[in-house]
This record gives C-alpha cells, sequence and structure tokens, in this order.
C-alpha cells in the first residue's frame, strides 16, 4: 500500500529504491512524464535488442534504463551543485532529458537502427516536440521545456555541459547502461566504482565542459573504460548476438523486398520498413510486440525464404558466426564469395545466408576522442590544476584508443557448418 500519494518508489535493481516526491518540482515533472503513454512505451521495447537470445536474463526495457539515466542525472546534478549553484536551477531540464533520451527508440533498439537507417535521437526530438501528451507535460510545466530538450539532445543548448550529462564519452546513459546490461546479462564485465566517479566530476565553467578531478576520479575513470571495453568484447559483441542480428537484418531485407507481396504488414510497420516518411502518431504504433507479431504472421507467408528466416527467429534457429582470420578485405570478400557458392549448393540463396559483420569501430565504442565533438571528450584536471585528455595523461587508454580492434565474423546457417569450417581452415593456412 502506498503510505504517502504525494511519492513514488520504483525498486530498481542496479540502483534500488528510485524514490520520487511530488512536493518537488522536477520529480513531480519525472512522475508525470512516466504515466505519459509516450513513455510507457519504452515498457515494450528490449533493452538490449535480441540479446535476449544470447543471455537468458537480458529482458530488461528501455523503460527500466530510462528511469535509471534520469536517477544518476539526478545525483550528478546535486554532487556538481556543492561547486556550481546553477546547476540545481538547470535539474528539471536535466532529469527530463535524461529520462526521454531513448524515448525515440524503435522495435529491438539499436539493432533496427542500424537495418532500416533512422536515428533514435532525431526521433525523440520529434516526439518532445510533437503533437503528444509527453510535450504537454513538458510545456504545462514550462512552456520553453521542450524546445530546450531538444537542443540538449543535439548540442546545441548553452552552457554545452548540460548535454556533456546525458551524451558524451563520460555520461549518465553510459553510466547506467554498463552496470544494467552486465547485471541483466548475468556478467561482471561492466562493474566500475559509479559513486566515485560521481564525486569526481566538477564543471570547468571556463570551457564549458565537465572534467574529473584528481588522481581518485582519473583511476575510477580509467577502470570504467576497461569495463565498457569488457562490454563490448564480451557481451555486445558477442558472436550470437552478431548472428541473431544478421538475421534480423536478412529477415527485414526480405521483407521490403517483397513489399506488398508479404502476407500481411499494417501500414505503420510498411512505412517505417520501407523507410518511407511516418507521422509521429503512426511511428509511436512500433515496438518489440508488434514487430514480433508481423515476424509471427510471416511464418506462414508463401515466399519460402520470408517464412524460413522468420521461423529461424521465432525459435530461435540462429545463424552460425565464425570470426576470420587476420586478412585484407579483398581476401575477406574472397572467403565470403566461396561462402556463397556453398549456400547455393546446399539450396539456399546466398543474398539472405550469408553476411559479414564487423566488430571494433562503432559510433557507440569504448572510447575514442571525438575530433567532432571535443568537448565531450574525457578530460582530468591534474594535481597541479592542469585539464588534459585523459589518453595523454594514462598509458593504458592510451593504448586503447589507438588499438585497431576491427575483426570480420562470417555468418552462415548451420547447415553449412562443415563445408565453411574447410573454408577458414584454407584461410588460416594462407
Amino acid at each position: 500500500m502506498q503510505i504517502n500519494p504525494g511519492k513514488r518508489s520504483y525498486l530498481d535493481p542496479i540502483h534500488q529504491d528510485i524514490v520520487l516526491d511530488r512536493a518537488k518540482p522536477s520529480e513531480r515533472l519525472v512522475m508525470d512524464l512516466i504515466d505519459t503513454p509516450e513513455f510507457q512505451r519504452l515498457r515494450r521495447i528490449h533493452q538490449l535488442g535480441v540479446s535476449y537470445f544470447t543471455f537468458q536474463g537480458a529482458e530488461g526495457s528501455r523503460f527500466t534504463h530510462s528511469v535509471g539515466v534520469m536517477h544518476i542525472a539526478s545525483r550528478m546534478t546535486e554532487l556538481l551543485a556543492e561547486r556550481t549553484p546553477t546547476a540545481l536551477e538547470m535539474k528539471p531540464l536535466i532529469v527530463a532529458t535524461a529520462l526521454l533520451h531513448d524515448v525515440g527508440h524503435g522495435p529491438y533498439s539499436h539493432v533496427t537502427e542500424k537495418i532500416v537507417g533512422y536515428d533514435h535521437e532525431e526521433w525523440s526530438c520529434k516526439i518532445i516536440t510533437g503533437d503528444t501528451m509527453l510535450n504537454k507535460v513538458l510545456a504545462d510545466f514550462d512552456p520553453k521545456l521542450p524546445a530546450q530538450i531538444a537542443a540538449v539532445l543535439k548540442k546545441t543548448f548553452e552552457p554545452h555541459w548540460i548535454s556533456h550529462m546525458v551524451s558524451s564519452q563520460l555520461d549518465c546513459d553510459r553510466f547506467d547502461y554498463l552496470l544494467r546490461d552486465s547485471y541483466m546479462t548475468g556478467t561482471t564485465y561492466g562493474s566500475f566504482a559509479l559513486q566515485r566517479i560521481l564525486s569526481s566530476l566538477e564543471v570547468d565553467e571556463d570551457s564549458d565542459r565537465i572534467v574529473v578531478s584528481g588522481d581518485k576520479g582519473q583511476i575510477a575513470v580509467e577502470d570504467y573504460l576497461f569495463a565498457r571495453y569488457s562490454m563490448y568484447a564480451q557481451v555486445y559483441y558477442h558472436k550470437k548476438n552478431l548472428a541473431a542480428r544478421a538475421l534480423l537484418k536478412k529477415l527485414v531485407k526480405r521483407a521490403r523486398q517483397l513489399g506488398d507481396k508479404v502476407c500481411f504488414m499494417d501500414e505503420p510497420t510498411r512505412k517505417w520498413l520501407m523507410a518511407e516518411e511516418i507521422s509521429v502518431k503512426d511511428y509511436l504504433d512500433l515496438d518489440d510486440v508488434q514487430m514480433t507479431y508481423h515476424i509471427k504472421r510471416w511464418l506462414n507467408d508463401p515466399d519460402p525464404v520470408l517464412s524460413d528466416l522468420a521461423a529461424r527467429f521465432i525459435n530461435r534457429k540462429l545463424f552460425k558466426a565464425s570470426r576470420l582470420p587476420a586478412l585484407s578485405r579483398p581476401a575477406v570478400e574472397e572467403i565470403r564469395s566461396k561462402a556463397g557458392r556453398v549456400i547455393s549448393e546446399i539450396g539456399l540463396d546466398p543474398e539472405f545466408y550469408v553476411a559479414l559483420e564487423t566488430t571494433g569501430l562503432r559510433p557507440y565504442d569504448y572510447y575514442r576522442p571525438d575530433s567532432d565533438f571535443p568537448q565531450t571528450n574525457i578530460m582530468v584536471r591534474t594535481e597541479n590544476g592542469s585539464v588534459r585528455e585523459l589518453s595523454t595523461l594514462s598509458s593504458p587508454v592510451e593504448a586503447l584508443v589507438k588499438g585497431d580492434f576491427e575483426t570480420y565474423w562470417l555468418i552462415y546457417p548451420d547447415e553449412a557448418r562443415d563445408k565453411i569450417s574447410t573454408l577458414r581452415e584454407l584461410a588460416t593456412a594462407h
């Protein structure tokens, strides 16, 4: 029973009790935003895309992650305010942006973002500024708030350090998803000292950025970066994850190729898959439930390729993923071409049953100092007062930054495993 109707508590596996009090304006705003249909939709979108095929506990949603990011942003704001009192004045903007940063995600999160070619942050801005209940809640609190949140997400809001709290190399989003994804996948790779990092952060108003202060803070951030690297190597780039994503990519490709010939496709899904213009209202109809329902309907599609790929996806008959030896791109393409001939020999179309995936240099990488947005890099205030980019101070981080970890993976159905293995052995011999 809720003793105090003005308060609400979310029992979170990462942050424990997240308590919101309606008597506090910023928390009242958060409560009202959480209750909107647009934010509740995030309960129906997996945080980790199709990783539940690989890690049985990876069933968490964008909803729980977004609430966690908001909670960390609230804590960070209060700590920053000890030295920068203006941070508290910005708290409604900060916590609302943190809460809503992922509201524009589509089905299976980042997986379809790459497949279909949309930008979830752009859709977040459209939902925040569009004709939505979420927009109404924000505008009722402050008419300027929707546009301000969109500006923070686009990194055009001033002061810029507000944007860095939500989107940078050291932000509330990454803090939450590393801890949460590690917990939900049953691993310990993403563990790091969150409180130590938060306590070491401060606003450098002269350079309009957030910096890490002192040796202890630097060491904690180094641990965070290596936790992030480990999560990419062991979880996000797990070979079964790569195979599941490739299977979904081929499935979507076949559905798009068939177009109106597909046995079932509602209008919002058709517009989205075909990359046609789609309204905010129609976009908000899309989620994992909707997409999975379509794939289930496609089990009975008369097209043998679409129905087969749908069955593999629904019944977790995933493709296999094999790491290729360190070869030149032409040599890798030659292996893929030979694999295609193997697939044809067993009666399958190589266009839909062979894929090449790469891991390593991606936009959501472990840490790459960004020349386009240098203010989002991790800066450390040393004991002598100078402010320097982290990799220039830390040899281990410098090695991580300079490393070229790109790897090629050949994706193919299990039926071709033996013959594909022969191809890989020949490649290794050469």
